[in-house]
């Protein structure tokens, strides 16, 4: 059977070099510790300080272990975590992905708010629209630029390719529910998790995590604009039902630019169609007692988002 570009590489990365990584179940155990950090020392860094916090969260707590586990497994990190230069052929498809794809997340996030606000939901504010443009650069900063890499260090760069083994799409699938998990947001859940596989087949498709560094760096780029015309505007984003449907329009404008972004990066890539042999969409061996646990923690948090939403326990949404 014919092999995707780049199986030979990874199969023979050099003398002294493995290629493969992790088992499934090293990398379970190394995601489940980097998760129980960034809840208890990440709310700690950013209750102290946000923009500070954050930063010391993501290089702390998710750039350098994902550094750590590269150096561990002794891997070719230029093959293994595709730290490749990105061709610019892609980037303005990567741009196009950007874009098409923040208008659909917008789209799935106020469907599922919208829902539960007829249910008697209050939407919580997670994260205050900057004041000023010191603080959107600040913003800029630490969700565009610090979370862009780091995130895409550890999840493209060293969970995702530890997977590859059990087939491409187990890899992106399985790693990108692993991402989604790791926001705890019940809210965010879906949305998340196609932002994690639209970056993974960029980061397959280009042969570089550095497209999934720009993809990941113009979403969030454009997350905190939107953000701080919302608070310039000093207006709330209007998410009741009517509303959805006048925005139907914009988001069929943004499916069809998905699908036509999706299209030029299969057509500008050498690599090949990303199911290959049959496999299936979950990797052998992924049901294991971390993700278990880590499931349990991500499920606390988003009981305590819907309490928050809801008021059960006397709390009440923002």
């Amino acid at each position: 059977m014919e092999s995707y570009k780049g199986e030979n590489e990874l199969t023979n990365p050099g003398p002294g070099l493995n290629s493969s990584g992790p088992e499934l179940k090293s990398i379970m155990n190394f995601y489940l510790v980097v998760f129980v950090m960034l809840i208890l020392f990440g709310s700690i860094f950013q209750a102290a300080h946000f923009e500070i916090g954050m930063i010391l969260t993501q290089v702390m707590v998710i750039l350098l272990p994902a550094i750590w586990l590269l150096k561990r497994y002794n891997v070719n990190v230029v093959v293994f975590a595709r730290l490749k230069p990105l061709q610019l052929k892609f980037l303005p498809t990567i741009i196009l992905l950007t874009i098409s794809m923040w208008l659909l997340n917008m789209a799935i996030a106020a469907t599922l708010v919208s829902g539960l606000m007829e249910l008697g939901f209050k939407p919580v504010v997670v994260l205050e629209p900057p004041r000023n443009i010191q603080e959107y650069l600040g913003y800029v900063i630490v969700l565009s630029v610090f979370a862009g890499i780091c995130e895409e260090v550890l999840f493209r760069g060293a969970i995702m390719p530890s997977m590859e083994k059990y087939g491409l799409v187990p890899a992106i699938v399985f790693s990108s529910l692993l991402f989604a998990l790791f926001h705890v947001s019940f809210l965010n859940l879906i949305s998340t998790f196609v932002l994690g596989m639209v970056m993974a087949v960029i980061v397959i498709k280009t042969g570089s995590i550095w497209g999934g560094i720009v993809y990941h760096m113009l979403n969030n780029f454009i997350a905190a604009t939107y953000l701080f015309f919302i608070g310039q505007q000093e207006i709330a984003p209007d998410v009741e039902a009517g509303s959805i449907l006048e925005l139907l329009p914009l988001f069929t404008l943004a499916l069809i630019g998905s699908y036509i972004g999706l299209r030029l990066l299969n057509r500008q890539s050498n690599e090949k169609p990303l199911l290959q042999r049959g496999e299936g969409f979950l990797p052998r061996g992924w049901f294991s007692l971390a993700f278990v646990v880590a499931i349990i923690m991500f499920s606390v948090m988003a009981i305590f988002e819907l309490a928050i939403g809801f008021g059960w326990f006397g709390l009440e949404g923002i």
